[in-house]
């Protein structure tokens, strides 16, 4: 029985329907199993041979029930978009009544095949139309503007989603408000004027240190750093030149690169670590030392100072990776990843105390990167903000969603003022990327000629991962003859698997062996 039927058959009680037709006139007919007839036309019922108190709910609906015809007659509906047929159909709901004083109720599927196999699908309960609707004066105008929405969905190439099947498309959710933006705005100097003249001299100064931190990189790794960096240390060093904490942050310090890093870290969960504080006050001149000195756990022989490369370095971080901003939890890390070390790197994350799998961010500079993080928190906050019930729990989204404004309006000014200066081109590496991930790695960008990794080194996904000490020791060899005739696939992802912790490390006499067993993830280095 379709929704139609079952809504009439619950209007009608005891007078069973026998059957819908249509008549000659073209009206949707009931014929009664007691005998007589319901003719639906568009301004009134018509009853043949039937009292109207053997049939009161169903008159008490009147011409509505002509229009739920017309509209429930509209489905199954099938779009052809190329090879594919989208499937939308009307189903008894099941956490609703069919009718409530809202309106009629339907579960809608939407499918999509190929041929036939099903592709995608989904179901959703909705009201499909609105009882306003039903009463409305321009009902035939809400079902024109319906049959026109549902014309378009063959000429479209995204999804169609179960909401669009009802009669008229769901109110939008309410905008997220902050009544009290503009005068928190004020007080802390947010007008474009007020900020773009104090955050000029700071984006300035950032830019002039650019070339001795780039001259201590190229001392300490040997690699190209990109300009954005100095964007980031700007961004920061302006955020810390507020009058003001983010509200009801967990820390409060003074004015300087914390109380930046403070808005940075209740915007977006981040702060700026690594090489990424060679741009604070004495930043060039701070040495790494063992992070077990913020614990009185100094270990014997790691006083320091330690190689200035194990700055904000974890344990399982390959090294291709040098950090510049730390996370929120879990050991969260952002980088920059070389493929080569001729070119301009990409940025890549890790999450250190969970898989400590590296993966390649979306964007590969940090002008952009910013730029999207911002962008997406944004969203988040507004979202959760519309979603929150009550007072309380708009408390969090809508602190959060003033750092986020805050961070973006000193990130767009000195975005704008760098904009007016000369820069030079920072190519990343062009090499095509393996399909497979190397342990611990993001997919390798070979150089062409570089030869393949052979399918037996240990990569995530593989079915084993514990070779013997004997089988490493002859992929060593092999991998050393590829690389001495100048293919290096091998080597290199070789490498990457027996520097991974989780796997290889060293017995006491400095040979390779497993890891042993409760062995994790060991401390990061700071500078101090």
């Amino acid at each position: 029985m379709d929704i139609f039927e079952t809504l009439i058959q619950s209007l009608l009680g005891p007078a069973n329907l026998e059957s819908v037709t249509i008549s000659e006139e073209g009206h949707p007919t009931l014929r009664l199993a007691s005998g007589g007839e319901v003719m639906l036309e568009p301004e009134c019922l018509t009853l043949v041979d039937v009292d109207d108190t053997a049939v009161p709910e169903l008159c008490a609906f009147g011409p509505k029930l002509r229009k739920i015809h017309d509209y429930l007659a509209r489905f199954t509906t099938y779009v052809e978009r190329g090879e594919e047929q989208v499937r939308i159909s009307l189903h008894l709901p099941e956490t609703h009544p069919l009718w409530t004083d809202e309106g009629l109720w339907a579960r809608v599927w939407v499918t999509r095949f190929k041929g036939d196999e099903l592709h995608w699908g989904m179901e959703q309960e909705n009201l499909v139309v609105a009882s306003a609707a039903l009463d409305a004066e321009d009902w035939g105008a809400r079902l024109e503007a319906f049959d026109a929405r549902r014309a378009q969905w063959g000429q479209r190439s995204d999804e169609i989603y179960a909401e669009e099947a009802c009669l008229e498309p769901p109110a939008p959710p309410k905008a997220a408000e902050d009544e009290g933006w503009e005068a928190f705005a004020e007080e802390i100097g947010l007008s474009p004027e007020t900020l773009a003249a104090r955050v000029a001299p700071i984006a300035e100064a950032a830019f002039d240190t650019l070339a001795a931190v780039r001259a201590r990189y190229e001392q300490v790794y040997g690699l190209k750093l990109p300009s954005g960096i100095a964007s980031l240390a700007a961004l920061v060093a302006a955020l810390g030149e507020l009058p003001e904490n983010p509200p009801e942050h967990y820390v409060q310090p003074p004015a300087g690169q914390q109380r930046g890093n403070a808005w940075l870290d209740a915007a977006l969960s981040m702060r700026t670590a690594g090489i990424a504080e060679w741009f604070a006050p004495g930043g060039l001149s701070r040495e790494v030392h063992d992070a077990s000195v913020m614990y009185d756990e100094v270990p014997p022989g790691r006083q320091g100072p330690l190689d200035p490369r194990l700055d904000m370095r974890y344990r399982a971080d390959a090294p291709q990776l040098v950090s510049f901003l730390s996370g929120g939890s879990d050991g969260l890390h952002w980088g920059f990843w070389y493929d080569s070390p001729d070119h301009f790197p990409v940025i890549a994350h890790n999450y250190a105390r969970d898989s400590a799998e590296t993966w390649l961010d979306t964007e590969s500079q940090i002008v952009a990167f910013l730029r999207n993080k911002i962008a997406d928190g944004i969203l988040e906050a507004q979202q959760e903000l519309m979603d929150a019930e009550d007072a309380e729990s708009r408390k969090y989204p809508l602190e959060r969603w003033r750092a986020l404004r805050v961070v973006a309006a000193h990130r767009e000014a000195i975005e704008a003022w760098a904009s007016r200066r000369a820069s030079d081109d920072e190519p990343s590496c062009p090499w095509p990327r393996t399909q497979g991930y190397a342990m611990g790695s993001p997919r390798l960008a070979l150089q062409p000629g570089s030869g393949t990794v052979p399918a037996h080194v240990p990569h995530f996904g593989a079915s084993r991962n514990d070779a013997s000490m004997e089988e490493r020791k002859a992929w060593l060899e092999e991998a050393r003859r590829e690389l001495a005739e100048g293919r290096a696939a091998y080597a290199h992802a070789l490498g990457l698997y027996l520097h991974w912790p989780e796997k290889v490390s060293k017995d006491s006499n400095g040979a390779l062996a497993p890891t042993p067993p409760g062995k994790t993830k060991g401390p990061r280095f700071r500078r101090t």
